[in-house]
């Protein structure tokens, strides 16, 4: 078996790695992971974020969806080794970590959510003095307020909240700020909003202040402060996104027997995650298509719900099929509970001091997080619209570097928290489609019945054999060649890839078609699936040197 050395320098960004919001070296860190070294491996994560276990556990990995390993079959299971480096790994990152001295001046940041902490630890880091304000009783955001404690339990966050306090980020929970200009007024040289959006979206339908009708994102809040929530035995939950999905896995938890998800849209269009609504399926949970609520009135101790059928019409400007109501389609069902989970709106976001966008949202600029008030930055949701831990996090970063320019410094906040990569080292390429690992679940029945983790974790063993999975994609090279006059144009070339390498041609060949064209050579991986589909024999591919 021959060996291949590839110098820092000839490694390319990889598309997982463009594809994770906040830049983690993905290659890196699974090559450490494949050696055993798991301090190496969350010194890495560490690297570019300062949330590594609950993004081990709760981020929706898009670095998966990138993951050239699907050309093979599954995509590397990323989200789970980051979360087995954050469990095996040490305090190599800790150690490593220098945090600047005081430069005197003081930053206050509004939510404590994943974007606020993220800007506050690194700001921390660069030496500024930084209070975050929480208007709740506890630090974490939607972490702590929405994600049930069965996809992120309680302690991971509580440890990863403690990290950031420990490089000298102050948290002041139960303090409702109003007003980024009150607290410029207050001393505080910087201001960065973060606060989220801690309203859940109306229906619009009769009937929705009944008794028995809950909002999403309270119904959650109090299932995870440990509050009794009475719910009955039939419970509808309305929305098609993670929240609708949590709750719905809540509400089986709590013991109702008969649990639907009302979405409006087909299967194809529901935004949560795909494996966690096939969780919610296998737990029993039953999903109503095509369906919405028109009202609601009270029967007899419960909630009779009249619902609609929905047909798929043209798509809106965000490309989605627009839901129409079917007419004549009602039809009545009865409830004991209707949880509303449509989306997430801003609240009292007028109050801030700062311009604000359509629908309450704040305006900030996209490079750089500015408001139109000097000193006063915003990130998070409450900027973006709904997202993702990581799309927050990476939002906390950009507010980090943008400020830190704004009070005198240099805006860069990376730091190499273990020895860098000099070389990678390549065997050779052996194509193969080997089967992921699975994730080990508790039981079925465990899992309906408390609010423990669900997923338990790789062994090391089983994530040092997951990581040899990896292409090394930011390293190994292949020369692709198509031979423009034997192609016919058929496309089976871009059909199977899916990564982007083909693309047609600008011009004819001299058999009048329009060949394909190798457009990104760079991206290919070796899978060869172009090479077998082409039936002109017009696709060479070999590994460079």
């Amino acid at each position: 078996m021959s060996e291949k050395h590839v110098l820092k320098e000839s490694l390319v960004v990889p598309p997982c790695r463009v594809a994770c919001p906040a830049g983690i070296d993905v290659p890196r860190y699974i090559r450490r992971i494949k050696e055993g070294k798991f301090d190496e491996a969350l010194a890495v994560i560490r690297e570019r974020i300062p949330f590594p276990s609950i993004c081990g556990y709760a981020c929706f990995a898009p670095c998966e969806a990138g993951c050239a390993n699907r050309q093979f079959g599954d995509a590397i299971a990323i989200r789970a080794l980051k979360r087995l480096a954050a469990e095996k790994g040490g305090g190599l990152w800790r150690d490593n970590l220098t945090i600047a001295a005081s430069t005197g001046k003081k930053v206050a940041v509004v939510g404590a959510g994943p974007s606020g902490l993220t800007a506050a630890y690194y700001l921390a880091v660069l030496g500024h003095r930084v209070t975050v304000f929480e208007a709740l009783d506890r630090a974490g955001g939607m972490m702590q307020g929405a994600i049930p404690a069965y996809r992120l339990p309680r302690e991971i966050l509580d440890s990863e909240i403690s990290d950031i306090e420990d490089v000298g980020v102050e948290i002041r929970t139960g303090q409702q700020v109003d007003s980024a200009k009150t607290l410029l007024h207050d001393g505080f040289d910087s201001v960065y909003i973060a606060c989220g959006l801690q309203k859940g979206a109306r229906l619009g339908i009769e009937g929705e202040n009944l008794d028995g009708m809950l909002d999403g994102l309270e119904f959650l809040e109090a299932v995870n402060r440990g509050e009794t929530v009475a719910i009955g035995n039939r419970v509808a939950v309305i929305g098609g996104g993670n929240t609708a999905v949590d709750a719905a896995r809540s509400a089986v938890r709590l013991g109702a027997g008969d649990v639907s998800i009302v979405y409006r849209r087909s299967a194809a269009e529901m935004p949560a995650w795909e494996e966690e609504v096939a969780a919610a399926v296998e737990e029993g949970v039953k999903i109503q298509y095509l369906t919405i609520p028109t009202g609601a009135v009270a029967g007899n101790g419960s909630l009779k719900v009249t619902l609609a059928r929905m047909e798929l019409g043209k798509p809106d400007a965000g490309g989605r099929p627009v839901p129409i109501q079917v007419e004549g389609s009602e039809f009545v069902q009865e409830f004991d509970t209707v949880i509303a989970a449509i989306g997430q709106v801003p609240a009292g976001s007028e109050e801030l001091g700062v311009e604000l966008g359509k629908g309450g949202y704040v305006k900030a600029d996209s490079d750089t997080l500015a408001t139109d008030r000097a000193g006063v930055y915003a990130g998070g949701d409450l900027v973006t619209g709904p997202a993702s831990i990581i799309d927050a996090i990476a939002q906390g970063r950009m507010a980090a570097q943008s400020i830190d320019k704004y009070l005198g410094g240099s805006g860069v906040i990376d730091q190499a928290l273990t020895t860098p990569e000099k070389e990678v080292v390549l065997s050779d390429f052996e194509p193969n489609a080997r089967a992921r690992q699975a994730m080990p679940c508790r039981p079925l029945d465990e899992r309906k019945s408390g609010f423990d983790a669900v997923e338990l974790g790789f062994t090391a063993d089983a994530a040092v054999q997951e990581a040899g999975r990896c292409l090394n994609c930011d390293a190994r090279r292949f020369e692709v060649t198509l031979y423009g006059d034997s192609c016919k144009d058929c496309s089976y070339c871009a059909e199977v890839c899916g990564l982007d390498v083909f693309a047609p041609a600008e011009t004819f060949n001299a058999k009048g078609y329009r060949p394909m064209e190798v457009r990104h050579p760079e991206r290919c991986v070796g899978c060869r699936l172009c090479y077998y589909a082409c039936p002109d024999f017009a696709i060479d591919i070999i590994e460079a040197a």
